[in-house]
């Protein structure tokens, strides 16, 4: 993940994350900019998760199988085992 210097643009550096959450999908990141001559600003920036766009394989067809029947389960089965 790239962080940029809000103050001159250069490439900062995270040094430490602090999580806010149980979740996990939101955090503090412990930034310190490159550019050492003309800036070494150091600044928080909070990193959060929004949404998602494509959710994983294994998620969505564990969804699809849960939308089946007992019995559409049962032939699925015999149709892959077979």
């Amino acid at each position: 993940m790239k962080v940029v210097c809000p103050f001159c643009s250069y490439k900062a550096l995270i040094t430490s994350r602090h999580i806010l959450n149980d979740d996990k999908t939101i955090a503090d990141l412990y930034c310190i900019c490159t550019n050492t001559k003309n800036c070494a600003a150091t600044f928080v920036y909070t990193l959060a998760y929004k949404h998602v766009l494509n959710p994983p394989a294994r998620t969505t067809a564990d969804n699809l199988v849960n939308t089946l029947t007992k019995e559409e389960k049962a032939e699925l089965q015999r149709d892959m085992f077979a």
